[in-house]
């Protein structure tokens, strides 16, 4: 229909547009796959196409993965969820086709895809932004559900990709010539470093601080200043010695408190009602016992006069005010009474409201408050309290149980559309205290990986993945680089390729670093 330099321009125009799609739209980053598609297919030429399959073998074991997830339906019963996880990881087979047999674009309009994908990011930055400001009017609770278009894991990740290609941009003098230029990538460098931060994503901020880490020791080397170089490793060993600094005396923190003489503790309230103290309940809030100085009758009718919730609420998710009531009181060092309602501020009472267990909670960029939360999860877990809610602890029983079906099922796994149903059957099984609503997957590729296809299967899909790499010697190519080190770090903690955005996301960016540019292009 059009000529060979038309389809050219489409190619990559969808390339372009893809790149900017994935952190704003989950249709246009659909539509744009289609689009490449179609494309594709009506440039024709498909001898040529042909001749250069039958010579990339790279290509042929990435493409050699989909036939693992297809062979995974030969022991599967769950076929309806077979088939949806079949089309999910559809981008992987094709996106790797497409860019592999079309021809390579240029190092120009490689960094033309890269300014949209960092355009996209920023777009969707001030979109969360307008929302934090109000600007937007959309109701959340945490600071990562401003992330508006896609989930804030996904999003952190591209916000990974985008500042480490932000940092070449800025640093290669070819392919960014200008003063003007490098100064408008670091501006924008130095916003996304901080929004990072600001949405509170610890996936991507630990990926990108073990990424960067890795990076700069990689790198150091290709710094021509001697004493530049050694004066950076300094700071960087001094960053590091501060960051395990902090995250020690944060431990020392939580873990420092109040001393409780059994014997001469008060036993009623000002109002000679009986508090209830319960020993055997070790959990702590600020360093303060929760199941201390406890007198519910008093706190309920205190309670109810200051707020329109009751105390008896419950949440579309079951969880009862009245907690978040006792262990924000508890963080105050006030006690649970009659006395210690009347000292809560009105800004105390609606922290609570919104279900702020914590007074620390009320500020929200605080390094310590992300580690105190981890923290009080953990402590909670070794004090056999229910992980349940939980996003760092209930992690644990997921892989516990990964682990428990990769046992049962080490050699084949469970197959493609089982994942599912083998979960429910071992939480059952196993009569897990994980309620039904948390009673997830293992948040964990790898061993998603390794429970569905088996050993055999896992080690088809890695080599499929990896190997290539090193047939198209890219290993030491700076975006390849980067791109296995967040796609990786990425699935330690999240099922990455189990959902539309992750799959594209990975898809994409692998073939692009691996087939897109010309290898004379290629820098390490």
């Amino acid at each position: 229909m059009f000529g060979k330099e038309v389809h050219s321009k489409i190619y990559f125009i969808g390339l372009a547009c893809l790149a900017a799609s994935l952190p704003l739209s989950i249709f246009t980053t659909s539509l744009f796959e289609i689009l490449l598609v179609a494309n594709w297919l009506l440039e024709g030429n498909f001898q040529n196409k042909l001749r250069n399959l039958r010579k990339r073998k790279s290509l042929w074991f990435i493409l050699s993965i989909y036939l693992v997830f297809l062979a995974g339906l030969i022991i599967t019963k769950d076929f309806s969820y077979a088939f949806h996880d079949l089309r999910i990881k559809l981008p992987l087979l094709v996106l790797a086709l497409i860019i592999c047999l079309s021809e390579p674009i240029t190092a120009r309009q490689f960094k033309w895809v890269l300014v949209f994908l960092i355009g996209g990011v920023f777009t969707s930055s001030l979109a969360s932004i307008a929302v934090f400001t109000g600007i937007i009017d959309y109701a959340y609770k945490d600071m990562w559900e401003i992330s508006l278009f896609v989930d804030h894991i996904r999003f952190s990740l591209l916000i990974d990709m985008a500042i480490f290609s932000l940092i070449y941009m800025i640093f290669d003098r070819e392919m960014t010539q200008t003063k003007w230029e490098r100064f408008i990538y670091g501006i924008l460098l130095c916003w996304l470093i901080i929004f990072l931060f600001m949405l509170q994503a610890m996936t991507g901020i630990i990926i990108f601080l073990a990424v960067g880490f890795i990076l700069f020791w990689l790198y150091l080397h290709k710094i021509p200043s001697l004493v530049l170089r050694w004066t950076l490793a300094v700071f960087m060993l001094t960053g590091t010695m501060m960051a395990l600094s902090i995250l020690t005396r944060s431990i020392g923190r939580f873990y420092k408190v109040e001393e409780i003489n059994r014997e001469q503790i008060e036993k009623t309230t000002i109002n000679g009602n009986p508090y209830i103290h319960d020993f055997s309940q070790s959990f702590i809030e600020n360093g303060h016992y929760i199941w201390l100085y406890l007198c519910e009758p008093e706190l309920k009718i205190e309670w109810n006069k200051i707020s329109d919730i009751d105390y008896n609420y419950k949440d579309e998710d079951g969880n009862e005010i009245k907690y978040v009531i006792i262990r924000y009181l508890t963080s105050k060092g006030l006690r649970k009474d009659s006395a210690g309602v009347s000292q809560l501020l009105a800004e105390d009472v609606r922290l609570i409201e919104q279900g702020k267990t914590n007074y620390l909670f009320s500020t929200k960029f605080s390094i310590y408050n992300k580690l105190y939360e981890v923290l009080w999860q953990i402590d909670v877990y070794r004090k056999n309290g229910n992980p349940s809610g939980h996003s760092v602890t209930q992690r644990i029983l997921y892989v516990q149980a990964a682990l428990g079906i990769i046992k049962e099922n080490f050699w084949i796994g469970v197959g493609t559309g089982d994942v599912r149903m083998a979960y429910e059957e071992f939480y059952k099984r196993v009569d897990s205290p994980l309620s039904e609503r948390w009673r997830l997957r293992a948040h964990d590729q790898l061993l998603t990986f390794l429970l569905t296809y088996g050993i055999i299967g896992f080690i088809w899909i890695m080599v499929g993945l990896l190997y290539p790499v090193y047939l198209e010697r890219r290993w030491n190519d700076y975006f390849m680089i980067v791109f296995l080190l967040v796609g990786f770090f990425s699935m330690l903690n999240e099922d990455t390729l189990e959902t539309h955005t992750g799959v594209s996301f990975f898809a994409f960016f692998y073939s692009l670093f691996l087939f897109a540019r010309k290898k004379q292009d290629l820098k390490i």
